[in-house]
């Protein structure tokens, strides 16, 4: 794929080259951190899910700050303090692999991601808005193809040094902050920042915001399911005997899903869900036939083909979600629109661990499947709000989707 020839701004190019190598360094490690708290350092499933609820709380208040900084000062200044956050906090992790230096470590490191990815998310939207969910694919597919790259790895280098995982977390992170000092400029970014008095008026006036609480009550259920993938699943898998290799192969099946499946989404998408409301439910049945799958004690294959529903639930859910976020905001706000569907998400990841560790501890493996299909179903629930309501205000559903070329 010659990303020059489709005519797409240099600053898009880095950003996607740069999230490749975040994505694989950090795939290194974050399907790990529950195996890591349990086995390693000899904490309880209950007590990773509080760290992880912990963390996922911090990300949660750094989604609502960073986007609003973003619209004030720009996200390509917001975002760089979030790399250097991430460069410090994991390369702590790698220098001393303790408890007491991976708490403070951790939870700095979910508010550093926050810093990151909301104003990354603007970032793309300015320096390309007529890309429109193009932009937003075209850093997913190559964040994932990261995640393939990761996890291939990950469970290889585990079993060598988990020291060594975080080390490259934070290299990778290293990379991609001189990729963005060095390679986008102010003029790369043609940001509309807001006046301190103008960003103070309340979102709650703005037409689009009750259909941006459905869309975020949506992405918290269905974040709050989905982590249940990497906080529980590996554990899950480990205690009916399948090696760490072999979790972290549904990871790379994932991520080579992602890039290879990319032409079915897209017929998926013009053929079928020509609409964000219809491409959310066949996402939410998809996610949920996955979960079905994991209720039951079945041998590696059926992993294998559960990973594969998941995949596609989520190809059609994640990247729909910021670009249906980016359509719903006004000028001057995208910035703090990312922020509160960042804020969801991080919601969702900070209920899930904590839920599906108590559940786990207390029910064993089956139950936290049956908490995510329940999930699921409030998921849907409020996906069918967010179309209801975007149909009353007469704002856009969806634009036509781009193909990814």
């Amino acid at each position: 794929m010659n990303l020059e020839r489709l005519d797409i701004p240099r600053a898009v190019i880095v950003l996607i080259i740069g999230g490749f190598i975040q994505s694989v360094g950090n795939s290194l490690m974050w399907p790990l951190n529950s195996l890591f708290m349990h086995t390693v350092l000899g904490h309880t499933l209950t007590e990773a899910g509080i760290l992880l609820a912990i963390q996922s709380a911090v990300s949660l208040l750094g989604q609502f700050m960073s986007g609003f900084l973003a619209d004030r000062f720009g996200p390509k200044r917001i975002m760089i303090i979030g790399l250097v956050g991430a460069v410090l906090s994991i390369g702590a992790i790698g220098i001393f692999p303790v408890w007491r230096v991976y708490v403070p470590a951790f939870i700095l490191f979910g508010l550093a991601q926050a810093f990151i990815f909301v104003p990354l998310y603007a970032l793309l939207h300015a320096v390309w808005p007529e890309g429109g969910r193009r932009s937003f694919n075209l850093l997913y597919v190559s964040n994932n193809a990261g995640v393939a790259v990761g996890t291939a790895l990950g469970g290889m280098i585990a079993q060598v040094s988990f020291r060594l995982i975080f080390t490259l977390n934070a290299g990778a992170f290293l990379i991609y902050l001189i990729l963005v000092i060095l390679g986008i400029s102010e003029r790369n970014a043609p940001i509309h920042l807001i006046p301190p008095l103008q960003q103070t008026e309340r979102l709650t006036k703005d037409n689009g915001f009750k259909v941006l609480l459905a869309l975020s009550g949506g992405i918290f259920f269905v974040w709050g399911a989905y982590i249940q993938l990497v906080t529980i699943l590996p554990v899950v898998m480990n205690q009916l005997g399948f090696s760490l290799v072999s979790y972290s192969v549904l990871w790379t099946l994932n991520g080579i899903f992602i890039v290879i499946l990319q032409p079915l989404i897209n017929w998926v998408i013009h053929t079928w869900t020509r609409s964000f409301k219809q491409q959310f439910y066949l996402a939410s049945l998809l996610l949920t036939s996955g979960y079905v799958i994991l209720l039951g004690r079945f041998p590696y294959i059926s992993y294998i083909i559960a990973m594969l529903i998941l995949t596609l639930g989520e190809m059609l859910i994640l990247p729909a979600i910021p670009a249906a976020a980016a359509q719903l905001a006004p000028q001057g706000k995208k910035g703090a629109y990312q922020g509160i569907i960042g804020g969801a998400t991080s919601g969702g990841r900070m209920i899930g661990p904590l839920l599906g560790g108590m559940m786990y501890d207390f029910g064993g493996g089956s139950s936290v499947w049956t908490l995510a299909i329940t999930f699921m179903g409030a998921s849907m629930v409020m996906f069918f709000i967010y179309g209801k309501i975007v149909q009353r205000f007469h704002l856009p559903q969806q634009t036509h989707p781009t193909e990814m070329t």
